[in-house]
Protein backbone atom coordinates (compact mmCIF):
# COMPACT_ATOMS: atom_id res chain seq x y z
CA UNK A 1 0.00 0.00 0.00
CA UNK A 2 1.48 3.31 -1.10
CA UNK A 3 1.81 6.05 1.52
CA UNK A 4 2.18 9.81 1.14
CA UNK A 5 3.79 12.68 3.03
CA UNK A 6 1.49 15.49 4.16
CA UNK A 7 2.29 19.10 5.12
CA UNK A 8 0.10 20.85 7.70
CA UNK A 9 0.91 24.46 8.65
CA UNK A 10 4.59 23.94 7.89
CA UNK A 11 4.84 20.60 9.73
CA UNK A 12 5.38 17.30 7.90
CA UNK A 13 3.03 14.41 8.74
CA UNK A 14 2.84 10.78 7.68
CA UNK A 15 3.52 8.91 5.58
CA UNK A 16 -0.18 8.00 5.39
CA UNK A 17 -2.23 5.82 3.07
CA UNK A 18 -5.08 7.35 1.05
CA UNK A 19 -7.56 5.80 3.48
CA UNK A 20 -5.75 7.39 6.45
CA UNK A 21 -5.70 10.76 4.65
CA UNK A 22 -9.45 10.58 4.02
CA UNK A 23 -10.10 9.58 7.64
CA UNK A 24 -8.07 12.59 8.83
CA UNK A 25 -10.01 14.89 6.50
CA UNK A 26 -13.29 13.51 7.82
CA UNK A 27 -12.14 14.09 11.42
CA UNK A 28 -10.93 17.62 10.48
CA UNK A 29 -7.34 16.77 11.39
CA UNK A 30 -6.60 17.67 7.76
CA UNK A 31 -8.29 20.10 5.39
CA UNK A 32 -8.44 19.96 1.60
CA UNK A 33 -6.14 23.01 1.55
CA UNK A 34 -3.29 21.11 3.21
CA UNK A 35 -0.48 19.79 1.02
CA UNK A 36 0.54 16.34 -0.22
CA UNK A 37 3.87 15.49 -1.82
CA UNK A 38 3.27 14.45 -5.44
CA UNK A 39 6.15 12.16 -6.39
CA UNK A 40 5.42 12.47 -10.12
CA UNK A 41 5.63 16.27 -10.03
CA UNK A 42 8.31 16.22 -7.30
CA UNK A 43 6.38 19.02 -5.64
CA UNK A 44 3.93 19.79 -2.82
CA UNK A 45 0.38 20.36 -4.07
CA UNK A 46 -3.02 20.88 -2.44
CA UNK A 47 -4.84 17.70 -1.43
CA UNK A 48 -7.72 18.65 -3.73
CA UNK A 49 -5.26 18.81 -6.67
CA UNK A 50 -4.12 15.22 -6.18
CA UNK A 51 -5.77 13.02 -8.87
CA UNK A 52 -6.41 10.03 -6.57
CA UNK A 53 -8.43 12.28 -4.25
CA UNK A 54 -10.41 14.20 -6.90
CA UNK A 55 -13.57 12.09 -6.72
CA UNK A 56 -13.64 12.34 -2.91
CA UNK A 57 -13.12 16.11 -3.05
CA UNK A 58 -15.90 16.56 -5.61
CA UNK A 59 -18.33 14.67 -3.36
CA UNK A 60 -17.34 16.71 -0.27
CA UNK A 61 -19.24 19.87 -1.24
CA UNK A 62 -22.69 20.76 0.09
CA UNK A 63 -23.66 20.59 -3.57
CA UNK A 64 -21.51 17.69 -4.88
CA UNK A 65 -20.16 17.90 -8.41
CA UNK A 66 -22.40 15.73 -10.58
CA UNK A 67 -20.86 13.13 -12.86
CA UNK A 68 -21.91 13.16 -16.50
CA UNK A 69 -21.66 9.68 -17.98
CA UNK A 70 -22.20 10.91 -21.55
CA UNK A 71 -18.81 12.33 -22.47
CA UNK A 72 -18.66 11.14 -26.07
CA UNK A 73 -17.91 14.00 -28.46
CA UNK A 74 -17.83 16.51 -25.61
CA UNK A 75 -17.27 20.10 -26.78
CA UNK A 76 -14.89 21.73 -24.29
CA UNK A 77 -15.91 25.22 -25.43
CA UNK A 78 -19.68 25.04 -25.87
CA UNK A 79 -20.87 22.31 -23.48
CA UNK A 80 -21.80 23.22 -19.91
CA UNK A 81 -19.15 21.10 -18.17
CA UNK A 82 -16.81 23.50 -16.31
CA UNK A 83 -16.73 24.01 -12.53
CA UNK A 84 -14.96 26.78 -10.61
CA UNK A 85 -13.54 26.53 -7.08
CA UNK A 86 -14.14 29.64 -4.96
CA UNK A 87 -13.73 29.85 -1.16
CA UNK A 88 -13.94 26.06 -0.72
CA UNK A 89 -17.15 25.68 -2.72
CA UNK A 90 -17.83 24.80 -6.35
CA UNK A 91 -19.83 26.80 -8.87
CA UNK A 92 -21.13 25.57 -12.19
CA UNK A 93 -21.43 23.96 -14.55
CA UNK A 94 -20.47 26.69 -17.03
CA UNK A 95 -19.48 26.79 -20.68
CA UNK A 96 -16.01 27.98 -21.62
CA UNK A 97 -17.67 31.05 -23.17
CA UNK A 98 -19.23 31.85 -19.77
CA UNK A 99 -15.81 31.60 -18.14
CA UNK A 100 -14.14 33.80 -20.75
CA UNK A 101 -16.77 36.45 -19.98
CA UNK A 102 -15.90 36.07 -16.28
CA UNK A 103 -12.22 36.57 -17.14
CA UNK A 104 -13.07 39.73 -19.05
CA UNK A 105 -15.15 41.08 -16.15
CA UNK A 106 -12.47 40.09 -13.57
CA UNK A 107 -14.84 37.71 -11.78
CA UNK A 108 -12.45 34.85 -12.63
CA UNK A 109 -8.65 34.87 -12.61
CA UNK A 110 -5.86 32.73 -14.04
CA UNK A 111 -4.89 31.53 -10.55
CA UNK A 112 -8.41 30.15 -9.81
CA UNK A 113 -8.88 26.36 -9.88
CA UNK A 114 -11.25 24.82 -12.44
CA UNK A 115 -12.36 21.29 -13.36
CA UNK A 116 -14.31 19.28 -15.87
CA UNK A 117 -14.77 15.54 -16.03
CA UNK A 118 -12.13 15.07 -18.73
CA UNK A 119 -9.47 16.26 -16.23
CA UNK A 120 -7.85 13.93 -13.71
CA UNK A 121 -7.74 16.70 -11.09
CA UNK A 122 -8.51 20.36 -10.40
CA UNK A 123 -6.07 22.70 -12.14
CA UNK A 124 -5.35 26.41 -12.16
CA UNK A 125 -7.09 28.03 -15.11
CA UNK A 126 -3.72 29.17 -16.51
CA UNK A 127 -2.65 25.50 -16.78
CA UNK A 128 -5.66 24.41 -18.88
CA UNK A 129 -5.06 24.52 -22.67
CA UNK A 130 -8.53 25.89 -23.55
CA UNK A 131 -7.77 29.04 -21.54
CA UNK A 132 -4.29 29.79 -22.82
CA UNK A 133 -4.26 33.42 -24.06
CA UNK A 134 -3.80 32.46 -27.71
CA UNK A 135 -6.71 29.97 -27.55
CA UNK A 136 -9.00 32.46 -25.80
CA UNK A 137 -8.18 35.04 -28.46
CA UNK A 138 -8.88 32.55 -31.28
CA UNK A 139 -12.19 31.52 -29.69
CA UNK A 140 -13.31 35.15 -29.26
CA UNK A 141 -12.38 36.00 -32.85
CA UNK A 142 -14.31 32.95 -34.11
CA UNK A 143 -17.38 34.53 -32.48
CA UNK A 144 -16.74 37.87 -34.15
CA UNK A 145 -15.29 39.49 -31.01
CA UNK A 146 -12.25 41.70 -31.50
CA UNK A 147 -9.62 41.21 -28.81
CA UNK A 148 -7.05 43.96 -29.32
CA UNK A 149 -5.08 43.30 -26.15
CA UNK A 150 -5.23 39.83 -24.64
CA UNK A 151 -3.38 41.23 -21.60
CA UNK A 152 -6.65 42.98 -20.72
CA UNK A 153 -8.16 39.53 -20.16
CA UNK A 154 -5.25 37.89 -18.33
CA UNK A 155 -3.21 39.20 -15.44
CA UNK A 156 0.35 38.92 -16.73
CA UNK A 157 3.08 38.28 -14.19
CA UNK A 158 6.27 40.28 -14.37
CA UNK A 159 8.27 37.72 -12.37
CA UNK A 160 8.47 33.91 -12.57
CA UNK A 161 6.86 32.14 -9.62
CA UNK A 162 7.40 28.77 -7.93
CA UNK A 163 5.71 26.60 -5.33
CA UNK A 164 7.22 27.45 -1.96
CA UNK A 165 6.07 25.82 1.28
CA UNK A 166 7.52 27.31 4.47
CA UNK A 167 6.29 28.80 7.73
CA UNK A 168 5.99 32.54 8.17
CA UNK A 169 4.73 35.09 10.68
CA UNK A 170 2.26 37.75 9.56
CA UNK A 171 1.92 41.03 11.46
CA UNK A 172 -0.75 43.67 10.77
CA UNK A 173 0.49 46.18 13.40
CA UNK A 174 -2.05 44.73 15.84
CA UNK A 175 -1.43 41.00 16.11
CA UNK A 176 0.98 38.28 14.95
CA UNK A 177 -0.41 35.29 13.01
CA UNK A 178 1.20 32.02 11.90
CA UNK A 179 0.83 31.15 8.22
CA UNK A 180 2.18 28.80 5.54
CA UNK A 181 3.42 30.04 2.19
CA UNK A 182 2.13 28.56 -1.07
CA UNK A 183 4.05 30.31 -3.86
CA UNK A 184 6.73 32.95 -4.16
CA UNK A 185 8.20 35.28 -6.77
CA UNK A 186 10.38 38.37 -6.74
CA UNK A 187 7.23 40.44 -6.91
CA UNK A 188 5.24 38.83 -4.11
CA UNK A 189 3.92 35.64 -2.56
CA UNK A 190 0.79 33.76 -1.59
CA UNK A 191 0.07 32.12 1.74
CA UNK A 192 -2.71 30.44 3.70
CA UNK A 193 -3.71 31.46 7.19
CA UNK A 194 -6.42 30.57 9.71
CA UNK A 195 -8.41 32.84 12.01
CA UNK A 196 -7.57 36.05 10.14
CA UNK A 197 -9.78 38.45 8.20
CA UNK A 198 -7.51 40.71 6.17
CA UNK A 199 -8.83 42.85 3.33
CA UNK A 200 -7.47 43.55 -0.14
CA UNK A 201 -5.33 46.68 0.17
CA UNK A 202 -4.21 45.98 3.77
CA UNK A 203 -0.50 46.37 4.48
CA UNK A 204 1.23 43.46 6.24
CA UNK A 205 4.70 42.70 7.58
CA UNK A 206 5.91 39.17 6.85
CA UNK A 207 8.76 37.17 8.36
CA UNK A 208 9.57 34.09 6.27
CA UNK A 209 11.38 31.29 8.06
CA UNK A 210 14.16 29.51 6.11
CA UNK A 211 12.73 27.56 3.18
CA UNK A 212 14.01 25.57 0.19
CA UNK A 213 17.19 27.37 -0.96
CA UNK A 214 15.97 30.72 0.44
CA UNK A 215 17.16 31.92 3.88
CA UNK A 216 14.88 33.71 6.35
CA UNK A 217 13.84 37.21 5.26
CA UNK A 218 11.40 40.01 6.06
CA UNK A 219 9.06 41.83 3.69
CA UNK A 220 6.53 44.63 3.84
CA UNK A 221 3.69 43.95 1.44
CA UNK A 222 0.15 44.80 0.34
CA UNK A 223 -2.70 42.31 -0.15
CA UNK A 224 -3.76 42.20 -3.81
CA UNK A 225 -6.15 39.24 -3.76
CA UNK A 226 -7.97 36.95 -1.37
CA UNK A 227 -9.75 33.59 -1.72
CA UNK A 228 -11.03 32.39 1.65
CA UNK A 229 -8.01 31.86 3.90
CA UNK A 230 -5.55 32.24 1.01
CA UNK A 231 -3.97 35.61 0.30
CA UNK A 232 -1.83 36.98 -2.50
CA UNK A 233 0.51 39.85 -1.65
CA UNK A 234 2.77 42.23 -3.53
CA UNK A 235 6.16 42.98 -1.99
CA UNK A 236 6.67 46.69 -1.27
CA UNK A 237 9.92 46.44 0.71
CA UNK A 238 12.35 43.53 0.62
CA UNK A 239 16.15 43.32 0.83
CA UNK A 240 18.23 42.93 -2.32
CA UNK A 241 19.87 39.78 -0.93
CA UNK A 242 16.44 38.18 -0.43
CA UNK A 243 15.48 39.13 -3.99
CA UNK A 244 18.66 37.47 -5.28
CA UNK A 245 17.89 34.20 -3.47
CA UNK A 246 14.25 34.24 -4.63
CA UNK A 247 15.30 35.00 -8.20
CA UNK A 248 17.70 32.04 -8.29
CA UNK A 249 15.13 29.73 -6.67
CA UNK A 250 12.24 30.61 -9.01
CA UNK A 251 14.38 30.43 -12.15
CA UNK A 252 15.71 27.03 -11.11
CA UNK A 253 12.17 25.78 -10.42
CA UNK A 254 10.78 27.09 -13.73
Amino acid sequence: MHKYLIEVRGEQKGPWSLQEILQNIQSHTLSWNDHIYDEKKESWIFLFEFPLLTEHFNSSFKKPVQKNHKLENVDLYHDRIWYILKVNDNYGPFTAADMIQMLQSKALFEFDFIWNQTQASWKRLAEVPQFKPENVKAFCESKGQVVENIADVFFRRKYPRADYACELFVHNNKKVFSATSIEISNGGASFKIENADFKVGDQLHLHFKPGPEVPAFNATCKIVRRAGGRYGVKFEQISESARDFIDKFTKKAA
